[in-house]
């Protein structure tokens, strides 16, 4: 879900960044899907959390993949392992029905990528926030498009969920003042105005790709707001 985000992580983190995505990919499909009862999925989380916590003996296996980039990068484990507090919910067959409920553990889920993503870009601590919003924002609209089951009680229209995007967006465009790299803040400058016109098209209920000029559109807009946003001072102390 989350592949595309690759173009903000320099070329030797592109490995790690696809195979911790289809890490999560795994993870969601497993334990929202139909295919193993309640019981099952829970023990098959228990084996994985024991999985993770030591060294996992298959060498091509994705989970011991991880977790030898995990230490040659000097990354917590913790980042394998915070999801499961996500699957674990969607294990027992609930789905939320409060934006409160959804908005939780969507960013449990999500949390660990986005600060994965800021800490490969040697990014400080208040960048990890915004882009959780902005993951938040990414997996809700996947959901929405795919009509996720995780969303069956969330009664919403098109229009309706176009303002939790803008929301989301809203917060995650905070990147653009806070970030230290200016390959990366132009391109997440990017990617944010692209997503926010997917936005705008889904209010409106279109289907409408972006053709040539909104291409064009978006990469002037995206100069402007890297020449107009000022860098915010922030420190990692105490963040």
């Amino acid at each position: 879900m989350f592949e595309d985000l690759q173009v903000l992580l320099k070329p030797q983190h592109h490995r790690l960044w696809i195979d911790y995505c289809s890490y999560l990919n795994m993870g969601w499909q497993r334990f929202a899907g139909n295919r193993f009862d309640m019981q099952e999925k829970f023990t098959q989380l228990r084996l994985l959390e024991n999985a993770i916590r030591r060294d996992f003996p298959v060498s091509e296996n994705l989970l011991a993949r991880l977790q030898k980039q995990f230490v040659a990068e000097n990354l917590s484990l913790y980042l394998l392992l915070e999801p499961l507090s996500s699957w674990r919910y969607l294990a027992s067959g609930k789905a939320p029905d409060s934006d409160a409920a959804i908005s939780e553990i969507v960013q449990r889920a999500v949390s660990p990528a986005a600060r994965l993503l800021m800490v490969l870009n040697d990014e400080n601590p208040s960048t990890y926030l915004p882009m959780t919003s902005w993951l938040t924002a990414m997996f809700l609209k996947q959901a929405v498009t795919d009509k996720s089951s995780l969303l069956k009680n969330m009664k919403r229209t098109p229009k309706q969920w176009g303002r939790k995007f803008d929301g989301l967006l809203k917060n995650a465009f905070v990147l653009l003042g806070i970030v230290h790299s200016t390959r990366l803040k132009f391109r997440i400058a990017m990617l944010l105005n692209t997503m926010r016109l997917s936005v705008r098209n889904m209010q409106n209920n279109k289907q409408v790709k972006t053709d040539f000029l909104d291409r064009i559109k978006i990469f002037l807009y995206s100069i402007y707001q890297f020449i107009t946003i000022r860098k915010r001072s922030t420190t990692k102390k105490g963040i």
